[in-house]
């Protein structure tokens, strides 16, 4: 089989696309995966299950042939607000303009719009902001004359198109976290054992937990790990009991830019990210990160400190959208999202200050714990060119990444969902084998193999295997060191 074959190091931060029509063929989904992409995307908002069921095969046939385990995360799309039909050339909305939005769904008449969110009238109060087409559109509601009407001044001017998200900012909205189209999106989902659900919209944690009820009922024979889209100011103010229910978090930036004050986003990205790092939940931050490779094949400065910035303040993947999914140049794209992640992430510190007592459900049990901590140590001084340990569920996986050890880890599990989920967590580069359950010294020779072959390993490389003894009842309870001969 074919092996990647990595430049330096493999990169750490992991990288996330969107498959659409420009990378839904299985050539260039190989393509994209050899350029770097740990996490195919699929977002349910485009896309019908039938299509998507091709993409799964196909990511699936590509992971077999690489020997590289791949994720896989359905997005669910959740409650977004958009706007009716409006004429194909669009609506112009001018300063101090008045629209007149309405219950039922009416044909444009050059003042009253309509929205797919059948509450919205109800919802809305004199004062509120409506924003439109990612913002770049605003309104206020200046009156609200009866039950089935509210008229909005423009006081954003722009222009608007059929279908156009609207965000509602500080609205606090009727609508359910989990849609009709989420709850059948997700049964497919997990009849496929996706890896991952994006929540979008969060509010608080009782949406995740719906959420997690709802597939447990379903008892799909497996556990995906929830991902926490933050995308709204509530989830914001919630994210101490989010971070308790979720198993990773996305800041969303382009709703959220639109949600709140985009003057506040850089440093809100920081304060997420800073959250999630210590309670020790993987972070990804995602939308336009390299925009402008959807039609151009080099990025702008902004672009690549962006992408920097975002691995600096401690992400753990970074996500791309319509840059892959509708783009020209989708494995230039991933290429160039590659290089920007190896120069920046040498610069991201060693974290030897964790506090192991953090309650979190990703946390290890105790000895793991002090093992994997002591290995870390040993692994930086010793200069090791590879840790490797084996791994059920993933989690003392998860304990080493958090320690952001510049020490490529192999990670070795005989589950396919727990390496193909460790594929979002930092430094880590799983593997699904049954090796596991032979030896320490018989998983040694498999890990030297496996670096050798890769090209990270040579005679006198170290390597530091996590290891569990036969009679060890707390798990990860043995390390070694061995030099390559």
């Amino acid at each position: 089989m074919e092996s990647i074959q990595f430049e330096k190091h493999p990169i750490r931060t992991k990288i996330i696309a969107t498959v659409g029509p420009a990378c839904a063929s299985k050539e260039m989904l190989r393509s994209l995966a050899v350029a770097g992409v740990d996490v195919f995307r699929l977002n349910f908002a485009h896309g019908k299950h039938k299509w998507l069921e091709q993409i799964v095969l196909r990511i699936r046939e590509i992971s077999t042939e690489l020997n590289q385990p791949i994720g896989i995360l359905g997005d669910l799309a959740g409650p977004k607000i958009r706007l009716g039909i409006l004429p194909d050339e669009g609506v112009e909305c001018k300063t101090g303009q008045r629209f007149i939005f309405v219950k039922n769904e009416v044909p444009f008449d050059g003042v009253h719009l309509s929205s797919t969110y059948e509450h919205l009238i109800d919802d809305l109060q004199p004062g509120d902001k409506v924003l439109l087409a990612d913002g770049t559109v605003g309104m206020v509601v200046i009156e609200k004359p009866d039950d089935s009407q509210v008229i909005c001044e423009v006081d954003r001017p722009g222009i608007i198109r059929s279908k156009q998200g609207i965000n509602l900012p500080g609205v606090k909205l009727q609508t359910p976290a989990l849609t009709e189209k989420d709850k059948e999106d997700l049964a497919w989902g997990l009849k496929q054992k996706l890896n991952f659900f994006g929540l979008s919209f969060v509010r608080s944690a009782k949406d995740l937990i719906e959420l997690r009820e709802l597939i447990n009922k379903s008892n799909p024979g497996y556990k995906p790990k929830l991902i926490a889209k933050i995308e709204k100011p509530e989830a914001i103010q919630e994210m101490d009991a989010i971070t308790k229910v979720c198993d990773c978090v996305m800041i969303a930036r382009g709703d959220l830019g639109v949600e709140t004050d985009i003057s506040w986003l850089p440093v809100l990205q920081k304060q997420l990210i800073r959250h999630c790092n210590e309670r020790r939940i993987p972070v990804i931050t995602a939308t336009q990160m390299l925009d402008s490779m959807q039609y151009q094949q080099f990025p702008t400065r902004a672009e690549a400190n962006d992408v920097a910035n975002a691995v600096l303040d401690g992400s753990d993947a970074v996500m791309l959208s319509g840059e892959t999914a509708v783009g020209k140049y989708p494995v230039e794209t991933v290429e160039m999202m590659s290089r920007i992640i190896l120069h920046s992430e040498d610069s991201v510190p060693r974290r030897t200050n964790i506090d192991w007592k953090t309650d979190s459900k990703s946390r290890a049990l105790v000895v793991t714990e002090a093992v994997t901590l002591g290995a870390c140590t040993v692994a930086d001084q010793l200069d090791a060119d590879l840790m490797v340990l084996c791994t059920k569920s993933g989690r003392t996986a998860l304990a080493i990444s958090r320690q952001r050890s510049q020490i490529p880890l192999l990670a070795l599990s005989d589950s396919a969902n727990t390496a193909r989920t460790m594929c979002l967590y930092w430094g880590v580069m799983p593997v699904h084998t049954s090796i596991v359950k032979q030896p320490p010294e018989e998983i040694l020779d498999f890990a030297i193999n496996w670096g050798t072959g890769n090209g990270l390993l040579k005679p006198g490389s170290r390597i530091v295997l996590i290891s569990d003894s036969k009679w060890g009842a707390e798990g990860h309870d043995v390390m070694m060191v061995h030099v390559v001969s």
